[in-house]
């Protein structure tokens, strides 16, 4: 934040949120089964929770945020698997998504300024990184539970064999290929121990006389172990090592035993640690380089990309060991409970990717001058209100909801504006309550009225003058309706129009408080 909160003002924020919220939700019920909607609106409000923790200077609040977003996200995924058909998917996901977008505008700001770093992006777009390792990591675990892994590795394990003189070749390759390995794997740990000791010198002056850089090898060993290995597979130099073997009467037996196999077990046992030890410093590196110059900060905001897919993960393992068949959910031909893991982070994957698109759609707006950065949410969240309205009209919404929404999503966006506007001139914890509350009573006595002028028409003056038996929404009353909604709007242009900042309730004379407006977007 700078030096002035320029968010929008607390307490017309604070309606217009609680406006969205009520409204979206009621509507939402009258036309959908509770469940999805109910769902739609616990994953939403996780959402905007999360967004206002991440813009924070606490790691702790911004982990939170992160995990929040994340669970959130998948909270509205999932709210798909309840809907029946496609028009409640959309009323279970429309209101919802509407009042989320208000939500997050009145509490920290949908679209933050252009020279400030926007975190809810920056998250996301690390968020979708770590979720997709995690998909492949769980694809991997589904694979191996499959066609489990352990005892095909057992087996394998158990009946490895190779030729002799394959073996023999090949045991040599692997000397040179560890010699080679514990040079790098020297520097490596030398690297980690920043203040060494007596022992650890010792130590690692051995390994430095074990280890061997590619060019200290002798070139002719090099050409030896190359001319081996091509003809190592030909079938006449085979069968002339197995004569050579057979002419050494004890020891022939002892190499052709050791040179199929046994060796090439402990060999592998010894270059398993100096791989791993190498494998980690690359990871290391490549940690260091994606969380930047803030490690503390970064990891925080992928905190929920990483507990979302650990603990599907662990859960998977827990319930794949020890037997679970009960369809908790589906386990997919073998693969135990790691496909359900894959499918669920899939979801919170493409919800990830639906809010960094609508996050991207909003920004764009805002650059193209179509949109007003400080009032996108606003924007945005009432007027899908009033089309989520508008489509409840044709589900059977009944005509006073589809009064009260179309006026909260007008309610909504002129509060919203108002307190943008104190917000950017005075901040957002300026002393404006007087000049608020008679903004936002205004305007709600307006729609009030236009309500009641509409009920006036479509109920009484039209049956007495056209009686009829019919019911539902008539062509006069739409028409009505219509006009009415255009009187609304044009009152609103003309509220927001008006000259003038706004007033602090401090400001006893008259005056208007004299503040420029530094609106650089």
């Amino acid at each position: 934040m700078t030096d002035l909160d320029s968010r929008p003002a607390t307490a017309s924020a604070a309606l217009a949120g609680t406006v969205a919220v009520l409204v979206s939700l009621v509507l939402g019920l009258a036309v959908v089964d509770p469940i999805p909607v109910l769902a739609g609106f616990v994953g939403g409000l996780c959402i905007a929770a999360g967004v206002w923790a991440l813009r924070s200077d606490a790691h702790d609040r911004i982990a939170g945020g992160s995990v929040a977003i994340v669970i959130g996200a998948g909270v509205f995924c999932g709210t798909a698997l309840l809907a029946t058909d496609y028009w409640s998917l959309v009323m279970a996901l429309g209101f919802p998504l509407a009042a989320t977008l208000v939500v997050i505008d009145a509490s920290s700001g949908l679209v933050p300024p252009t020279d400030v770093t926007d975190e809810l992006t920056a998250m996301l777009d690390e968020s979708f990184v770590v979720l997709v390792v995690g998909i492949c990591v769980t694809i991997v675990c589904a694979v191996a539970a499959a066609v489990r892994l352990p005892w095909v590795l057992v087996r394998v394990v158990a009946g490895f064999s190779v030729h002799p003189l394959v073996g023999f070749v090949t045991l040599q390759a692997g000397v040179l290929l560890a010699l080679l390995l514990l040079d790098k794997t020297t520097k490596t740990l030398e690297s980690w121990i920043p203040e060494p000791t007596a022992t650890t010198d010792r130590a690692l002056g051995r390994l430095d006389w074990l280890g061997t850089g590619w060019w200290d090898i002798d070139r002719y060993v090099k050409a030896a172990v190359g001319l081996q290995s091509l003809v190592a597979f030909v079938p006449t130099a085979q069968g002339l090592f197995d004569s050579f073997l057979g002419s050494l009467p004890v020891l022939g037996s002892a190499l052709r035993v050791a040179l199929s196999g046994p060796l090439h077990l402990v060999l592998a046992a010894g270059l398993l640690p100096v791989l791993s030890i190498l494998i980690v410093e690359r990871f290391r590196q490549w940690l260091l380089q994606w969380l930047g110059d803030d490690p503390g900060r970064s990891l925080a905001r992928q905190t929920g990309s990483i507990v979302v897919p650990v603990g599907l993960l662990l859960g998977a393992l827990i319930l794949t060991v020890a037997g679970v068949t009960r369809r908790v959910a589906p386990t997919y031909t073998g693969a135990g409970h790691y496909g359900s893991a894959t499918v669920l982070l899939l979801g919170v994957l493409i919800s990830v990717v639906v809010l960094r698109g609508l996050i991207t759609l909003l920004s764009e707006l805002v650059g193209a001058k179509l949109l007003s950065r400080q009032v996108a949410g606003f924007a945005a969240g009432s007027g899908l209100l009033f089309v989520m309205t508008l489509l409840g009209a044709e589900r059977g919404l009944a005509p006073i909801l589809v009064l009260v929404g179309s006026a909260a999503a007008l309610l909504i966006w002129d509060a919203g504006a108002h307190a943008s506007s104190i917000g950017q001139q005075l901040g957002r914890d300026a002393e404006t309550t007087d000049s608020e509350f008679v903004h936002v009573t205004g305007t709600a006595a307006v729609l009030i009225g236009a309500i009641l002028l509409v009920l006036l028409v479509r109920y009484v003056l039209i049956p007495v003058a056209v009686p009829a038996t019919a019911t539902g929404l008539s062509l006069s009353s739409v028409v009505a309706l219509g006009l009415v909604l255009l009187a609304i709007a044009a009152f609103t242009l003309a509220l927001n129009a008006h000259d003038g900042g706004p007033r602090t309730s401090s400001d006893r004379s008259g005056k208007r408080t004299e503040r420029p407006t530094n609106d650089s977007d």
